[in-house]
């Protein structure tokens, strides 16, 4: 009924969606999250601002369906990254919760790295 190609499509857009609300939603919270990300690693504010420009640009390629491949591969790793950085205090269900939500975003996109873009894509235009 669904075309392979129509579903991942969907998927793709909807993952890269979901990392330009992360990205741009980080502007309704500024210091707040900066107070966060100091309580973790070094230079909060830069990191901040590389957390929101990266999200937010990730997820425009993705919707957009450029460099696909590369933008999974580099998500599945910043994934499991502020899984572990961020999100192993295993005491609070929450924190508990990103921990494994971010690992079952790193493996979705390790499976879009595997299988490319799906319809609808950049990518798809140019390798036609």
């Amino acid at each position: 009924m669904f075309s392979d190609k129509a579903i991942m499509a969907t998927a793709r857009i909807v993952m890269g969606l979901s990392f330009l609300y992360f990205g741009l939603s980080k502007l309704w919270a500024v210091n707040g999250i900066i107070g966060f990300v100091g309580s973790k690693l070094p230079l909060p504010g830069f990191v901040f601002w590389l957390a929101v420009v990266l999200e937010t640009g990730c997820g425009l390629l993705l919707v957009l369906g450029y460099k696909t491949r590369w933008v999974a591969a580099f998500l599945a790793f910043y994934c499991v990254f502020t899984a572990v950085v961020f999100h192993t205090n295993f005491a609070v269900m929450p924190i508990r919760d990103h921990f494994f939500a971010n690992l079952v975003m790193a493996a979705g996109f390790l499976f879009l790295f595997a299988t490319g873009p799906g319809a609808a894509a950049l990518d798809e235009r140019r390798a036609g």
